[in-house]
């Protein structure tokens, strides 16, 4: 169990923490709704889709925090401006949780970005993401929206880094989030999908927060869904301990928040995840690491006291 030499930030999103030493908050979960052939669509480029589903899909989600005090946000995707602002809108409207947008379309997000300051959501929105590449009409757009939150790529999308490569590529995408007037910047250490470049990744995590005290991790969800293995040889109750497995372990080099795939991944991640955090804090107390907020840690709820 690492303590980190750096102070290390803790930011305020809404009404979560994510940051800081571990064990001072509970790692912060992402959960992806209106993702690329979402079940719940009936028209994916309108964005028109099964409200009650996905209003379940919320709620059940703020219960495991409820059950876990882990918090647990939404990355709300769209693959046109017209399904972007739908979900924005519909999500801004069930929750009171802060939540990511994110698309892989620059035109999408720029007309997200424009919605998010007419409609004054702009504190609860963290942004996904500042790149090395993104165009200069995003980065004035997010300035110009009052969003302060970001998510920030730790490598270019052509580039195969290590893990200290990882670390040599945040001063540069630092600089696009201040253009940005981003100051609350989540760095992702941009984990590939299933294959042998998966552990620099985590590998860079404890030397990220070592270097720049700035909370960090991954998507997750990028290697469960393309772990082909699993898919091939495992049944789906199996895979579901093997994704929490490759959570689990991102929490123990100091992950502060991971973006762990489709929202309906919930039900074994949250209890997985909650765990760890349990288990690390009652190591970390041995070095002084108490929770930032008093009684605000999974270790209260799984441990009687």
């Amino acid at each position: 169990m690492l303590k980190f030499n750096k102070e290390q930030k803790i930011f305020d999103i809404g009404k979560i923490k994510v940051g800081g030493q571990i064990g001072e908050t509970p790692t912060v979960l992402i959960g992806s709704i209106f993702y690329v052939a979402h079940k719940i669509f009936s028209d994916e480029k309108k964005g028109i889709f099964d409200k009650e589903k996905a209003a379940e899909l919320i709620k059940r989600q703020e219960t495991w925090t409820d059950k876990t005090t882990v918090p647990g946000i939404l990355e709300v995707v769209g693959i046109t401006p017209e399904a972007l602002i739908r979900h924005i809108d519909f999500t801004a409207d069930t929750t009171d949780y802060p939540f990511l947008i994110s698309s892989e379309t620059m035109s999408v997000m720029l007309a997200g970005v424009k919605h998010v300051k007419e409609v004054g959501l702009q504190n609860r929105i963290i942004y996904s993401s500042i790149f090395k590449g993104i165009p200069q009409e995003n980065l004035d757009a997010v300035k110009d929206s009052g969003i302060t939150a970001s998510l920030l790529l730790a490598k270019a999308f052509d580039e195969v880094l290590d893990a200290p490569g990882r670390v040599k590529a945040v001063p540069d995408v630092l600089k696009l989030a201040e253009k940005a007037g981003i100051t609350k910047q989540l760095i992702d250490v941009c984990v590939p999908g299933w294959e042998v470049g998966i552990g620099p990744a985590s590998r860079a995590i404890p030397l990220v927060k070592e270097e720049f005290g700035l909370p960090t991790g991954m998507g997750t969800g990028n290697v469960s869904t393309t772990f082909d293995w699993g898919k091939r040889e495992l049944s789906r109750e199996i895979r579901h301990c093997t994704w929490a497995a490759m959570n689990a372990i991102q929490q123990t080099v100091g992950c502060n928040w991971l973006l762990y795939g489709p929202v309906e991944h919930q039900d074994y991640i949250f209890p997985a995840v909650a765990t760890v955090d349990t288990w690390l804090l009652t190591g970390m107390a041995e070095l002084g690491i108490q929770p930032k907020v008093d009684g605000v840690h999974p270790l209260f709820k799984l441990i009687e006291m």
